[in-house]
């Protein structure tokens, strides 16, 4: 039994490989049906301020920035988000203090190789709890709405795996992100998806 079970074992290990954008995109995968693209996000609800996502090589490789302003317990706080990913690895950089942590997300690299990009984020919709809702309209695109309960992310709204709009509840407060412009088949700063030097791992 203990030997079936690990010859059962080691082809998911073998997937689990963690790989770079670039290495994702030469096997011929997508996260997304776009070889790249720029996603602009207002914030409202309880809290204001603005969201920027941007990726090239079909979406294995991205950079989203949130700036967010709202207030805790009667104080305006400020409060930046700046992610970088390159295929399987995430990197989340604190700007305050030049350091960031890293991890790995195989969601999207594990399924892609034997399903339609819209499939994919289908699935890990559902993975997490999501239940699709209904249709609706934002900037001229069809998107899918789908529902979560008891979670963080209470409503996404998906078109073409991309996510357009999100309703996040943080503790008694309830933030909108909602996009205002898409553009699809832009020419990147590759600069945008490197991490600078000056910037170590978080220990």
């Amino acid at each position: 039994m203990k030997i079936y079970t690990l010859l059962f074992l080691l082809p998911i290990l073998g997937l689990s490989q963690a790989k770079t954008a670039s290495e994702l995109a030469t096997e011929g995968m997508k996260k997304y049906d776009f070889e790249s693209g720029q996603v602009e996000y207002e914030l409202s609800g309880d809290a204001e301020g603005a969201e920027i996502l941007i990726f090239d090589q079909f979406g294995w490789q991205s950079m989203r920035k949130q700036t967010m302003v709202f207030e805790l317990y009667g104080i305006k706080t400020i409060q930046t988000l700046l992610e970088i990913t390159d295929g399987d690895f995430i990197y989340r950089l604190n700007e305050g203090d030049s350091t960031m942590t890293t991890r790995k997300d195989y969601k999207w690299s594990q399924q892609a190789s034997y399903k339609e990009p819209k499939d994919v984020s289908e699935a890990i919709l559902f993975s997490m709890g999501g239940t699709y809702d209904s249709d609706s309209v934002l900037l001229d695109k069809q998107c899918q709405v789908w529902t979560f309960e008891n979670k963080a992310i209470q409503e996404m709204w998906l078109w073409e795996g991309l996510v357009l709009k999100r309703k996040t509840k943080l503790g008694k407060q309830i933030i909108y992100s909602t996009a205002t412009s898409i553009e699809t088949g832009i020419t990147t700063n590759k600069n945008l998806f490197t991490i600078p030097a000056y910037v170590k791992e978080k220990e």
